[in-house]
């Protein structure tokens, strides 16, 4: 197996990565991961669990 050259721009990004995970750690309360890119949910897309929670809501109002 062909070992890899590590250069000094992908050190650093790892480095960055690293640090900006600590931090991220820091922020969320202690050790919580959260999504930062996260898949966009079509509104047009058909959804029967929220054709569900609507239905009801408006029956609950009326």
């Amino acid at each position: 197996m062909k070992k890899s050259k590590i250069t000094k721009s992908n050190a650093m990004d790892k480095i960055i990565k690293m640090i900006s995970r600590d931090e991220q750690m820091e922020r969320n309360g202690g050790g919580q991961w959260v999504a930062t890119h996260r898949v966009h949910k079509s509104k047009k897309q058909y959804s029967r669990k929220r054709f569900k929670r609507d239905t009801k809501r408006a029956l609950d109002n009326d």
